[in-house]
Protein backbone atom coordinates (compact mmCIF):
# COMPACT_ATOMS: atom_id res chain seq x y z
CA UNK A 1 0.00 0.00 0.00
CA UNK A 2 0.87 3.76 -0.36
CA UNK A 3 2.38 3.57 3.44
CA UNK A 4 4.77 1.01 2.86
CA UNK A 5 3.40 -1.46 5.45
CA UNK A 6 2.03 -4.95 4.15
CA UNK A 7 -0.26 -6.89 6.34
CA UNK A 8 -0.07 -10.14 3.99
CA UNK A 9 -3.20 -9.39 2.48
CA UNK A 10 -4.72 -6.68 -0.22
CA UNK A 11 -7.80 -5.10 2.22
CA UNK A 12 -5.35 -1.79 2.12
CA UNK A 13 -6.40 -1.32 -1.81
CA UNK A 14 -10.58 -1.89 -0.63
CA UNK A 15 -10.65 0.81 2.14
CA UNK A 16 -7.35 2.55 2.61
CA UNK A 17 -6.13 6.09 1.43
CA UNK A 18 -6.40 6.57 -2.17
CA UNK A 19 -3.58 8.72 -3.79
CA UNK A 20 -6.16 9.31 -6.86
CA UNK A 21 -5.59 13.11 -7.71
CA UNK A 22 -4.53 15.36 -4.84
CA UNK A 23 -4.62 14.75 -1.22
CA UNK A 24 -5.78 18.30 0.59
CA UNK A 25 -4.66 16.23 4.07
CA UNK A 26 -1.39 16.98 4.31
CA UNK A 27 -1.98 19.20 7.62
CA UNK A 28 -2.07 15.81 9.49
CA UNK A 29 1.48 16.20 8.96
CA UNK A 30 3.15 18.96 10.99
CA UNK A 31 6.30 18.23 9.03
CA UNK A 32 4.72 18.64 5.47
CA UNK A 33 2.97 21.75 7.46
CA UNK A 34 6.31 23.00 8.05
CA UNK A 35 7.44 23.05 4.34
CA UNK A 36 4.00 25.04 3.47
CA UNK A 37 4.81 27.58 5.95
CA UNK A 38 8.09 28.34 4.64
CA UNK A 39 6.56 28.40 1.20
CA UNK A 40 4.30 31.26 1.97
CA UNK A 41 6.83 33.15 4.02
CA UNK A 42 8.55 33.31 0.67
CA UNK A 43 5.68 34.10 -1.38
CA UNK A 44 5.16 36.64 1.26
CA UNK A 45 8.39 38.32 1.12
CA UNK A 46 8.14 39.46 -2.46
CA UNK A 47 4.79 41.41 -1.36
CA UNK A 48 5.07 45.26 -1.58
CA UNK A 49 5.26 46.80 1.73
CA UNK A 50 5.68 43.64 3.70
CA UNK A 51 7.54 43.80 7.01
CA UNK A 52 10.70 41.81 6.33
CA UNK A 53 11.60 41.85 9.62
CA UNK A 54 8.05 40.85 11.04
CA UNK A 55 7.62 38.39 8.77
CA UNK A 56 10.94 36.40 9.23
CA UNK A 57 10.63 36.41 13.13
CA UNK A 58 6.90 34.91 12.89
CA UNK A 59 8.28 32.45 10.38
CA UNK A 60 10.97 31.34 12.28
CA UNK A 61 9.40 31.08 15.36
CA UNK A 62 5.75 29.24 13.66
CA UNK A 63 8.61 26.51 12.27
CA UNK A 64 10.41 26.07 15.55
CA UNK A 65 6.73 25.45 17.14
CA UNK A 66 6.42 22.95 14.28
CA UNK A 67 9.64 21.04 14.74
CA UNK A 68 8.57 20.78 18.53
CA UNK A 69 5.34 19.57 17.47
CA UNK A 70 6.74 16.80 15.14
CA UNK A 71 9.47 15.92 17.96
CA UNK A 72 6.34 15.16 20.64
CA UNK A 73 4.03 13.40 18.03
CA UNK A 74 7.06 11.25 17.47
CA UNK A 75 7.75 10.25 21.26
CA UNK A 76 4.18 10.29 21.80
CA UNK A 77 3.86 7.11 19.22
CA UNK A 78 7.04 5.57 20.01
CA UNK A 79 5.16 3.29 22.34
CA UNK A 80 2.84 2.00 20.21
CA UNK A 81 4.04 -1.53 18.78
CA UNK A 82 4.74 -2.22 15.04
CA UNK A 83 1.78 -4.47 15.11
CA UNK A 84 -0.70 -1.64 16.38
CA UNK A 85 0.11 0.97 13.97
CA UNK A 86 -3.22 0.53 12.66
CA UNK A 87 -5.94 3.20 11.40
CA UNK A 88 -9.50 2.46 11.31
CA UNK A 89 -10.84 6.07 10.38
CA UNK A 90 -14.45 7.46 9.61
CA UNK A 91 -12.83 9.49 6.50
CA UNK A 92 -9.61 9.38 4.57
CA UNK A 93 -7.54 11.66 6.35
CA UNK A 94 -4.66 10.64 7.66
CA UNK A 95 -2.87 8.73 4.95
CA UNK A 96 0.29 11.86 5.55
CA UNK A 97 0.01 11.24 8.99
CA UNK A 98 0.30 7.51 8.93
CA UNK A 99 3.17 8.21 6.61
CA UNK A 100 5.34 10.31 8.81
CA UNK A 101 4.80 8.20 11.83
CA UNK A 102 4.76 4.64 10.77
CA UNK A 103 1.27 3.81 10.64
CA UNK A 104 -1.10 1.95 8.15
CA UNK A 105 -4.25 2.69 7.74
CA UNK A 106 -6.22 -0.03 7.06
CA UNK A 107 -9.48 1.03 6.17
CA UNK A 108 -11.93 3.99 6.43
CA UNK A 109 -15.85 3.80 6.77
CA UNK A 110 -17.30 6.12 4.47
CA UNK A 111 -15.22 5.10 0.73
CA UNK A 112 -12.94 7.01 -0.98
CA UNK A 113 -14.85 9.66 -3.31
CA UNK A 114 -18.33 9.24 -1.52
CA UNK A 115 -20.45 11.73 -0.95
CA UNK A 116 -22.62 9.90 1.49
CA UNK A 117 -22.99 9.62 4.84
CA UNK A 118 -22.30 6.15 5.40
CA UNK A 119 -21.42 2.66 3.81
CA UNK A 120 -23.03 -0.47 2.66
CA UNK A 121 -23.98 -3.07 5.11
CA UNK A 122 -21.27 -5.34 3.14
CA UNK A 123 -18.63 -2.43 3.31
CA UNK A 124 -19.30 -2.32 6.85
CA UNK A 125 -19.12 -6.48 7.03
CA UNK A 126 -15.50 -6.11 5.74
CA UNK A 127 -14.29 -3.82 7.79
CA UNK A 128 -15.31 -5.49 11.07
CA UNK A 129 -13.15 -8.78 9.40
CA UNK A 130 -10.16 -6.22 8.52
CA UNK A 131 -10.38 -5.10 12.31
CA UNK A 132 -11.03 -8.66 13.77
CA UNK A 133 -8.01 -9.67 11.36
CA UNK A 134 -6.19 -7.04 12.62
CA UNK A 135 -6.65 -7.01 16.38
CA UNK A 136 -7.38 -3.08 15.81
CA UNK A 137 -8.48 -1.80 19.35
CA UNK A 138 -9.98 1.39 18.02
CA UNK A 139 -11.59 3.39 15.68
CA UNK A 140 -11.25 6.97 14.79
CA UNK A 141 -14.22 8.86 14.02
CA UNK A 142 -14.27 12.80 13.38
CA UNK A 143 -15.38 15.14 16.58
CA UNK A 144 -17.26 17.17 13.77
CA UNK A 145 -19.21 14.34 12.08
CA UNK A 146 -21.72 11.89 13.48
CA UNK A 147 -19.95 8.41 15.30
CA UNK A 148 -23.12 6.24 14.39
CA UNK A 149 -21.44 4.08 11.98
CA UNK A 150 -18.26 3.81 13.63
CA UNK A 151 -20.01 2.98 16.59
CA UNK A 152 -22.05 0.44 14.44
CA UNK A 153 -19.04 -1.25 13.45
CA UNK A 154 -17.78 -1.11 17.08
CA UNK A 155 -20.78 -3.14 18.43
CA UNK A 156 -20.18 -5.73 15.22
CA UNK A 157 -17.10 -6.29 16.54
CA UNK A 158 -17.24 -5.92 20.07
CA UNK A 159 -14.48 -4.63 22.65
CA UNK A 160 -13.33 -1.99 20.37
CA UNK A 161 -13.18 1.65 21.38
CA UNK A 162 -14.70 5.06 19.55
CA UNK A 163 -11.96 7.97 20.15
CA UNK A 164 -12.84 10.47 18.07
CA UNK A 165 -10.27 13.05 16.60
CA UNK A 166 -10.06 16.27 14.84
CA UNK A 167 -9.80 15.71 11.29
CA UNK A 168 -12.57 18.46 9.55
CA UNK A 169 -12.35 21.11 11.82
CA UNK A 170 -10.50 22.51 14.63
CA UNK A 171 -11.99 22.88 18.07
CA UNK A 172 -13.89 24.82 19.73
CA UNK A 173 -12.42 27.87 21.44
CA UNK A 174 -10.87 26.46 24.71
CA UNK A 175 -10.79 23.10 23.68
CA UNK A 176 -7.92 21.19 23.51
CA UNK A 177 -8.36 21.07 19.24
CA UNK A 178 -8.71 25.23 19.10
CA UNK A 179 -5.41 25.65 17.00
CA UNK A 180 -3.84 23.69 14.78
CA UNK A 181 -0.97 22.79 17.35
CA UNK A 182 -3.21 21.97 19.87
CA UNK A 183 -5.33 19.51 17.06
CA UNK A 184 -2.21 17.78 16.26
CA UNK A 185 -1.25 17.00 19.28
CA UNK A 186 -4.79 16.00 20.94
CA UNK A 187 -4.80 13.52 17.82
CA UNK A 188 -1.54 12.31 18.34
CA UNK A 189 -2.27 11.81 22.12
CA UNK A 190 -5.35 10.10 21.48
CA UNK A 191 -4.27 8.04 18.83
CA UNK A 192 -1.37 6.85 21.21
CA UNK A 193 -3.43 6.45 23.94
CA UNK A 194 -6.12 3.80 21.74
CA UNK A 195 -3.15 1.75 20.31
CA UNK A 196 -0.21 1.73 23.06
Amino acid sequence: DEEGHDHGDDHGDDHGHSHDGDDPHFFTDPVRMADAVDGIATFLADVEGIDQVALDTAGAAYLAELEALDAEVTELVDGIPDESRVLITNHEVFAYFADQYGFEVVGTIIPSGSTADGASAGELAELAEVIEDEGVPAIFSDTSASDELAQTLADEVGDVAVVELYTESLGEEGSDGATYLDMVRTNAERIAAALA
